[in-house]
């Protein structure tokens, strides 16, 4: 069954339905900053310091120096040449591939991409991805994800340092970064795009990659077009970068719990080692969490007249005792 419910504040470990508590695995906070002290004081300051949003252009005569400097901070904390910030995941995405068409090249879209890459007419490939790969012709852009979503599927990017050194990759690293290392070499140009409003639980988007193409990226009318992420929040995000990587390092060990405990085992559920999330497509196996006090996602998405999709996080504000609990009721589902 899909289900829906109405809260008034970001859950945390624990959520109220239907009257019972159940411990939440549900949506995309997998580093749970917001409750974070650190965040929560840096948030503070940063709305008493930028009191509204800020709804011009980079281009604008009035700037603000956060958005820079935030942008220098995840250009380090990812590893990259440099970083434009994007008021959306999405944007990000859909900014990097309009950039990169304007090179003239074809987009080529990898099995179950997420929407934030397509461009009409261009629609996923249909096959497997190690056919999408083989697909490849010169004058292309790949756009895949870091990771699948809501599936989860793990992809070699090994292709990626043999082709064509004109060529694009784009890749939506949203479910990745912040909690896995996102690095891939590449012998072309390489666009990573991020939705900060998941683990970094920021209203925005960044474009990461070398330092002459996002250059070009912030001349592009695309980019100079589009509103700034908000001010206080990217504050937050730039004060907190400690704070990720320490909520980070939490994930990974309830992940590894998690990946421990099923060690072996045939289990109905799909996940990735080191990876906190898992994924099933196993009949009533919902039902059975929500009667042994787990409640995760069950909705269609992003086909909304598909079957529901059983999608669950291991946010970063639960424990190690949580993860048994977990794994004990997926190993008891008959």
């Amino acid at each position: 069954m899909s289900y829906s419910l109405t809260e008034n504040h970001i859950p945390g470990r624990r959520i109220t339905f239907e009257g019972a508590e159940y411990l939440w695995l549900g949506g995309t906070n997998y580093l749970n900053i917001g409750s974070h002290p650190t965040f929560q004081k840096a948030l503070t300051e940063g709305i008493e310091q930028y009191s509204q949003n800020f709804g011009s252009s980079r281009r604008n005569n009035l700037q603000y120096s956060i958005w820079e400097d935030f942008e220098h901070a995840l250009a380090t904390y990812f590893q990259v040449e440099a970083a434009a910030l994007c008021s959306s995941g999405l944007a990000a995405a859909q900014i990097a591939v309009q950039y990169a068409q304007q090179k003239g090249l074809i987009l080529n879209l990898a099995p179950q991409a997420h929407p934030a890459l397509w461009r009409h007419p261009y629609t996923p490939f249909t096959g497997s991805y190690k056919d999408w790969i083989s697909s490849h012709q010169k004058g292309q852009i790949l756009a895949s994800d870091g990771i699948g979503s809501p599936w989860i599927n793990t992809f070699d990017f090994s292709f990626a340092t043999t082709i064509n050194p004109s060529d694009y990759l784009i890749v939506d690293e949203s479910h990745r970064a912040g909690i896995q290392d996102i690095h891939i070499p590449f012998a072309g140009h390489l666009l990573q795009t991020v939705s900060l409003s998941k683990a970094f639980g920021l209203p925005a988007g960044v474009i990461l990659g070398a330092a002459a193409d996002i250059e070009e990226i912030k001349k592009d009318s695309f980019w100079v077009g589009s509103s700034p992420p908000n001010p206080a929040f990217c504050y937050a995000g730039l004060q907190s970068m400690e704070a990720y990587k320490e909520q980070s390092t939490k994930s990974k060990a309830l992940a590894d719990r998690f990946a421990d405990n099923l060690k072996g085992f045939d289990a109905p559920v799909t996940y990735e080692p080191g990876y906190p999330a898992f994924c099933s497509k196993a009949p009533g196996l919902f039902e059975h969490l929500k009667s042994a006090g787990i409640l995760v996602n069950h909705f269609a998405y992003p086909d909304i007249t598909a079957p529901p999709v059983c999608r669950a996080i291991l946010p970063a504000c639960l424990t190690l005792a949580d993860m048994d609990t977990i794994t004990e009721a997926i190993k008891s589902y008959a």
